[in-house]
């Protein structure tokens, strides 16, 4: 039993411990963990994931429903993973469903995500909200979250990331992501990629799914402009947002009656952090695998940003060097921070933040989303 939240997530974070899909389900089958939540939406992609969970959350909430999401990684704290109309679980929830859980998590050594998943599932149930909006971990089918009973499915984009798990090309990827989709269950997708629209148009006919495939106005200079019901909206987010928003509005439209009056309010309210989030000249920005670096490279152009330089930090698991081939017109430094998976250069954040300052009008964070976060506790304790 642990005394304090502390220690709990200490302990979490520490489980590192991995099995099979099918053996994770078996588990959830033999201790009866409850999976039927009401309304549920499913959100795999390779990027995109965080801020269209947000923005389904916002424009539902707007609408004056309860809404819980299930989210990862966190930027600030472990609870945030786990929150319920955009507030994070309690402490004392928390160490109250790790204290009960945890003969079940130390008998079957289950892993960090593991636990998260079924705290999640206890508390949710716990709570009988309206919506529930999951989102995957690493790819789909076999992603820890796919033991839930959805009612939509949303895909955001497919790229390359995760390819040691997910395959080594789009359509090995894609495979895993449309792996959410459930019988009868709706897909909406923003994904463009003809050959994948394809292959998720006969995924979803053999599932007798409707299949919901979206156009994503394409923008070429900031603010930006949405169309939706014969309206239309402005966006002063950067330009990947347009698709995310998108997706999260024809999913709430599909759900509820969506009042088109308070869409500009969610969009001018809209946050998350570490997605090109401004601190004055500093800039962080979690991309951190190719499509989320040629986001960010769209996003500095559109925005006019002159004289940049980039502070770059990557996990192991990445491709760090093409990422950073794809940067090679910035001036780059790569940085180190306090992460075992960090494949960063020998220079500490906090130093390389002070030389590109010293050398440049604009500083970009990015390479990791793990890395981003840690700046970002470091700029808002300076």
């Amino acid at each position: 039993m642990f005394k304090t939240v502390d220690e709990a997530i200490h302990f979490i974070e520490s489980q590192r411990a991995k099995r099979s899909f099918e053996d994770f389900q078996k588990i959830i089958e033999r201790y009866q963990i409850p999976i039927d939540l009401k309304n549920v939406i499913h959100v795999a992609g390779t990027n995109g994931k965080g801020s269209t969970v947000t923005f389904i959350k916002d424009l539902l909430m707007k609408q004056g429903y309860h809404v819980g999401t299930f989210t990862s990684p966190y930027i600030i704290k472990h609870h945030e993973r786990i929150s319920v109309d955009g507030k994070p679980i309690s402490d004392d929830d928390l160490l109250r469903f790790i204290n009960q859980l945890l003969p079940l998590i130390q008998q079957e050594h289950l892993s960090m995500f593991e636990i998260d998943t079924l705290i999640m599932l206890y508390y949710f149930n716990e709570l009988d909200l309206d919506y529930h909006i999951i989102e995957c971990g690493i790819g789909g089918l076999h992603d820890k979250t796919n033991v839930i009973k959805s009612n939509v499915a949303v895909i955001t984009n497919i790229g390359y990331d995760h390819q040691f798990m997910l395959g080594d090309t789009l359509l090995e990827i894609a495979s895993h992501k449309v792996g959410i989709v459930k019988e009868n269950v709706p897909l909406f997708t923003t994904e463009q990629n003809k050959e994948i629209l394809s292959y998720f148009k006969d995924y979803c006919t053999k599932h007798q799914s409707t299949f919901y495939p979206l156009q994503v106005e394409k923008q070429y200079q900031y603010p930006y402009h949405l169309h939706f019901h014969q309206k239309e909206y402005v966006l002063h987010l950067p330009t990947y947002q347009v698709s995310n928003l998108t997706l999260a509005l024809n999913v709430v439209d599909y759900l509820c009656d969506l009042n088109g009056e308070d869409i500009q309010a969610v969009i001018d309210d809209f946050k998350w952090p570490c997605r090109f989030e401004q601190f004055g000249h500093l800039y962080l920005d979690g991309a951190h695998n190719i499509s989320g670096i040629e986001a960010l490279i769209q996003t500095i152009k559109e925005r006019k940003l002159e004289d940049v330089g980039i502070v770059f930090s990557a996990l192991m698991d990445k491709d760090c060097q093409k990422m950073l081939d794809m940067l090679k017109e910035f001036d780059v430094v790569i940085a180190d921070f306090d992460d075992e998976r960090s494949q960063g250069g020998h220079i500490p954040y906090q130093k390389a933040i002070e030389i590109m300052k010293a050398k440049h009008q604009n500083i970009v964070v990015t390479g990791s989303l793990h890395f981003v976060s840690t700046v970002r506790k470091y700029v808002i304790s300076a």
